[in-house]
Formats: structure tokens, C-alpha cells, sequence
């Protein structure tokens, strides 16, 4: 026994030592986690609060704080039991499919355009009851224990691109005298890592797993070893509802390309980031930023009073209800392609917006400006399409999108209020009055656990409570103004959240009393943002796609060569279309603007999780020649029909 104990020990470190070598060459931030721990726990400076104990002919882990063991059972058997559990099927799943609820077909629609004969050819071929694949491309660990289940998963399921998430990293430094790492990263498998990392983090590499095989993201298997992470299943269940390409398909970025276009050709104004970085028209003044969380009404009577005081920004829900209390904002943001943004833009008095500056996102429904007129507006671009214009970038709120612009813009003292992310914790109210998205919510938690959706109710960290309550629609809000802050690191700013909702990381409190003593010694400024607003804008005079459109046509040529082929095999259709691929971004490298080829990827990571998933399924006659040759022409013919549609926006 003592010989094998030793063996085991020998065995252990060889393991430990090989799986530090990887991470050190593969993941050295974890790696250099890891040393550091070890030397830490070496030299005395910190307590192990797990040990790695050999009993009863398995390995456990051995918790000091409770003097429990980890698993309690033989670790061994314990894995090989799991692994009965998890199959090709979509049970323990992300099903990133959009799915109708009521009939369990593909979801599809005009937003999917030219992809749209592949979903319906899936629906009409396809048992989407009984879904089983040939092979696994994404899996999710959640917890790695001494790493005995991956292994056995992993030999039953052998996924191409793996993810192991571990929260704490003492944990995971167990399992490395355990499990060889090494294995997920051999051949064409690619490992991602998250150890010890708060969701911030996490959420990076969350990104860097999603867009990693981007056409894979049909399907992501997961297994959650203890209840108690849980909450990171429901954090990838958030990242891929909000990130998925179905959620934003190529159709709405070659519209908005469609639309960059008319609106130069009209003339219209644009903001040019060099000139706003060179004139910083909001510097030295503050800002106070309206949105439309519930918090605004117990401040709007103050707003009236001392409105002089500052630039009024605010979004364009509000608009109706600034109008009532006849606070004139100076700025305006709208970005939602919506046509109901025409009704909030709507005013009582035609003149209440004279003296406002709009600004827009180049996606704007035509109908708004038929309400707007002849308003000073301005256009940023959604897309980097003309370069001299430079680019502010996009988040998906106006909210934080008018915070992200106006810092870029030179703001250095913003005071936000509205941006709650949370109900109004007495009365469950997501928005402020007046606006007209208002809904009243139950404050309830949801009882069900195991069901993930937007509307569930959770409680977060307040910005002035101890906690709020708020639900995962309302708290991407937060997520948002990280991704915005992110892009102005490089800028100096201080802002001041106002509101009584959930705490955002950038944002200092404020409260109402602290903020009204402050703001008492502020004077009265003067300020015209159109005067501003138009020192920073131009018009584009040339606009030339000649170049481009000649790229296009050679590409529609090719496309619709691919078309009239027959393929004898997926692998030989596979080969053929990942040829093609090539060569077209390859040509596109020659376009003037270079969004021709963003836009095609954009359309090749849609498309092809339809593809990949009709072509991975286990079922009866779907690996005919028939099928294969059905799906390469619709495939080429969804690229015939997006290259037509971009040649179309920019004639």
C-alpha cells in the first residue's frame, strides 16, 4: 500500500509539473496565479483551506474550514457515474437556436432574409423533437473538482473547443496533480480557462470561447459539478442571449450600410471625431444626463428649478415628459432603428426643440425625420464606413450611448440620473412616468430555478441600498456601461450616478441631499449646443464605390459558378464552400472601406450555424446527396442574394 501511495505521489507531481509547463506556454496569467499561491502557502503567508487527500483508494479534497470532504465518495466512481449523464443530445445545453415556443420550429423571418430558405429547409426536414449530433463542437465545464469528470466527459464526448470555469483557485491547483490539461489543447482542440476570476473577467473570456468557431454557436454542452456555481450557467445563458448573432444579424448591419449612404447623399450632418477631439465643445462644462429609470421623478420638480445649471442631455424616451415640466434639453441621443422613436421625438409645441441638438446613430427609422423636420440634427456613424469621420462606437442603450459620446465629446463632470438598472423597489416600475415603455413588475424572486429568461426577478448590489431588486433585461444595463467605460480609459472624467437603483462600477453615488448642496454653488452657464454641435460637424462631399462595386461583381461571378456544382459528400461541399470563403475575404482585403468583409463574416457566423447544424445531426437521410447539394445552394444562393444587397446599398 505504501508503495502505491508513493507511486500515486510521484505520479501526482509529474502531472502538477507538466500542467504547469502548459500553462505557463498557454495561459500565464493563471500560471503565474498559481506560483504565486503555491509560494504563498510555502513561506506561511496564507492558510490552505483545501488539501489533496488519498482515502479509501481514491483522491478527495479535504476542506479545513468545515473538515468536510469535498466529495465524500470515491472520486473515481463518482466521475464515472457523471459521465452517464451527458450524451450528443440537447438536454444540459445552451440551444442557441431561436426556437417558437408553441410549435418548437426554427424561428424565422425577413430579419433573417437570405438565410431564411436554410431555416425554413431545417424545418421542413429536420425532427427539431429529437435533436442528436454526430459530434460535440463547444462544451462548458462549470466547476473542476479534481478534474475526474472532464476526463471521463471528455473521453466519451471529445469536444473541439472546450471551456473550464473554476471559480476558486485554490481548487483548481488541486486538480492540476490530477488532470492533464494539456490534452484540451492537442491537435485541432482549443482550450479557454477561467480560474479564479470575478465576472468581469469571466466575461472576456466568455467572448473569447464564443467567437472562437463563431459558426459552431448552434449548440454549447455544459456540465455543472456543484449547485453552487449555478450562477455561472446563468451567466453564460446572458452572454449568448445577448451576443449571439441571431440577436443581431448581417440583415440590420448591410440596412444601416444602406442608410449611411442615403444619408450622405443627402448631405446630411455627421460628427467627425477628429474635429470633436480637437474642439472638446463640453469641456469645463457639467452635465447633467437624463434617462429613463424611475428615478428621474423624485427629481424632475428640481431639474425645473435648476436646469440653468447645467447641459441637460437626455434620451430620447424622455422627451415627452421634459416637455410637460418644460425643462428644454440642450442635447438629444437617439439610436433605436425603431419606428416607434418617432412618437417619443413627437412634441406638443412644434417649437419645444428649436434650440436642441439631436444626435442620431445612422439607423434611424425614415419616419422619424418626417416628424422632426427641419430640427437641428446631427448623424454618428454606426458603422466605420468613412474614415476621415472617425468612429465613437456602439453600445446597445441610448442611455450609455449618450454617456459614452458626450465624455468623447470632452464632458468631464457628468451627474446621471435615470439610470436605475432596477425597478422602483416600492412600486416594481421599470421606467419613469411619462415614458412610454412603462411596465409595472412583481418583486418577487422567481421560484423556479432552473428556468433562465429576462423577466426573472434577482437582487443586486444597490447604488444607496444594501441591495435592489431589479431583472436580467434591466441589469444588462450595467454590462452596457462597462463596455462603454472601457473605451474611455484613455479619457479623464468624473461621474456621479444620482439614481436609487443598482450600483455601477465608475459611477460614484450621489445622493439627493449631497447632490443639491453641491450643485447650490453652481452658477447659471451659457451654452447653444447647436453652435457646438456644428463646430464638430461636416458634411461628406465624395463618396466613391466604383472600386467596390467591381470587387462585388467578381464576387456574385464566382458565387454563382459555386452554385451549379454538385458535391459528392459533406466533406467535399465542407472543402469547396471554406474555399470560396477564403478567396472572397481574401479579394475583399482590395475594398475601399473595409466593412464589405466585416459584413460578410457577419453573415458567414449566421449562416453557418445553420449550416453546421443541419450537417452535424443524427438522423435518417439527412446525409443524402440530395441534402447536401439543397444546402450548398442555398448557401451560395444566400451569398448571391447579400452580395446583391451590398452592391444595391451603395450604387
Amino acid at each position: 500500500m505504501n508503495v502505491n501511495v508513493e507511486e500515486l505521489n510521484k505520479l501526482a507531481v509529474s502531472i502538477y509539473h507538466k500542467n504547469l509547463s502548459f500553462l505557463k506556454d498557454n495561459f500565464y496569467d493563471i500560471y503565474e496565479d498559481v506560483k504565486n499561491l503555491s509560494h504563498e502557502i510555502a513561506v506561511g503567508n496564507k492558510k490552505e483551506q483545501y488539501t489533496l487527500e488519498y482515502v479509501d483508494g481514491y483522491f478527495d479534497i479535504l476542506n479545513h474550514e468545515n473538515n468536510g470532504m469535498y466529495y465524500f465518495t470515491d472520486s473515481y466512481k463518482d466521475a464515472e457515474e457523471r459521465k452517464k449523464y451527458v450524451d450528443f443530445t440537447n438536454n444540459n445545453s445552451l440551444d442557441l437556436l431561436r426556437k417558437n415556443p408553441y410549435t418548437n420550429k426554427l424561428v424565422s423571418g425577413e430579419i433573417y432574409k437570405d438565410v431564411m430558405p436554410i431555416v425554413n429547409y431545417i424545418n421542413e426536414n429536420v425532427d427539431l423533437e429529437n435533436v442528436e449530433y454526430q459530434k460535440i463542437y463547444k462544451f462548458v465545464f462549470i466547476g473542476t473538482g479534481l478534474g475526474f469528470h472532464i476526463q471521463e466527459i471528455d473521453s466519451k464526448i471529445q469536444s473541439y473547443t472546450t471551456l473550464i470555469i473554476e471559480p476558486e483557485l485554490e481548487i483548481f491547483r488541486l486538480s492540476l496533480f490530477t488532470t492533464d490539461y494539456s490534452e484540451f489543447a492537442k491537435g485541432n482542440r482549443t482550450l479557454f480557462l477561467s480560474v479564479g476570476q470575478d465576472k468581469n473577467k469571466r466575461q472576456i473570456v466568455y467572448d473569447d470561447f464564443s467567437s472562437h468557431h463563431q459558426y459552431m454557436n448552434y449548440n454549447v454542452k455544459y456540465y455543472n459539478l456543484v449547485t453552487s456555481n449555478a450562477y455561472i450557467k446563468d451567466e453564460l445563458v446572458d452572454f449568448f442571449a445577448e451576443n449571439s448573432v441571431i440577436t443581431f444579424p448581417y440583415k440590420m448591419v448591410v440596412d444601416n450600410l444602406h442608410k449611411i449612404v442615403d444619408f450622405i447623399k443627402k448631405k446630411e450632418k455627421f460628427i467627425s471625431v477628429p474635429l470633436a477631439y480637437e474642439k472638446k465643445v463640453l469641456t469645463g462644462k457639467k452635465l447633467l444626463m437624463i434617462s429613463a429609470g424611475p428615478s428621474l421623478d423624485s427629481y424632475i420638480e428640481w431639474i425645473v428649478e435648476n436646469q440653468n445649471k447645467f447641459i441637460i442631455v437626455s434620451v430620447d424616451t424622455m422627451v415627452s415628459k421634459l416637455e410637460k415640466h418644460k425643462i428644454i434639453p440642450d442635447i438629444i441621443f437617439s439610436i433605436d432603428p425603431s419606428p416607434r422613436i418617432a412618437l417619443h421625438l413627437t412634441t406638443q409645441d412644434p417649437n419645444f426643440l428649436n434650440n436642441t441638438a439631436i444626435i442620431f446613430l445612422t439607423q434611424q427609422d425614415s419616419g422619424v425625420f418626417d416628424i422632426i423636420g427641419d430640427k437641428h440634427y446631427y448623424f454618428a456613424q454606426v458603422l466605420p464606413l468613412v474614415e476621415s469621420l472617425g468612429y465613437l462606437g456602439s453600445v446597445p442603450n441610448v442611455g450609455t450611448y449618450a454617456f459614452l459620446v458626450s465624455v468623447h465629446l470632452g464632458a468631464e463632470e457628468l451627474y446621471l440620473i435615470g439610470n436605475d438598472a432596477a425597478f422602483h423597489q416600492e412600486t416594481g416600475q421599470n421606467y419613469a412616468t411619462d415614458c412610454k415603455n412603462i411596465i409595472k413588475h412583481t418583486l418577487k424572486e422567481s421560484e423556479d430555478k432552473n428556468r433562465v429568461s429576462n423577466s426573472d426577478v434577482l437582487t443586486v448590489k444597490g447604488n444607496f441600498r444594501e441591495t435592489v431588486k431589479t431583472n436580467r433585461e434591466l441589469i444588462i444595463f450595467i454590462d452596457h456601461y462597462k463596455m462603454a467605460m472601457r473605451d474611455l480609459t484613455h479619457l479623464n472624467y468624473k461621474a456621479y450616478n444620482l439614481s436609487d437603483g443598482a450600483y455601477i462600477e465608475g459611477l460614484e453615488p450621489l445622493n439627493y441631499e449631497e447632490f443639491n448642496k453641491k450643485a447650490q454653488k453652481f452658477d447659471d452657464i451659457k451654452f447653444s449646443s447647436i453652435e457646438a454641435i456644428n463646430n464638430i460637424s461636416v458634411v461628406v462631399d465624395n463618396l466613391e464605390f466604383q472600386k467596390d462595386i467591381q470587387v462585388i461583381n467578381t464576387i456574385l461571378n464566382r458565387a454563382k459558378r459555386f452554385n451549379t456544382k454538385e458535391y459528392k459528400s459533406k466533406d467535399d461541399f465542407l472543402q469547396h464552400k471554406l474555399d470560396i470563403m477564403i478567396w472572397i475575404l481574401e479579394i475583399l482585403k482590395n475594398d475601399s472601406h473595409h466593412v464589405f468583409s466585416d459584413i460578410f463574416l457577419h453573415f458567414t457566423a449566421l449562416a453557418d450555424i445553420y449550416v453546421n447544424f443541419i450537417l452535424n445531426l443524427k438522423q435518417k437521410d439527412l446525409h443524402s446527396k440530395k441534402v447536401i447539394n439543397d444546402v450548398a445552394k442555398l448557401w451560395s444562393i444566400a451569398v448571391i442574394e447579400l452580395f446583391k444587397d451590398l452592391k444595391k446599398a451603395v450604387k
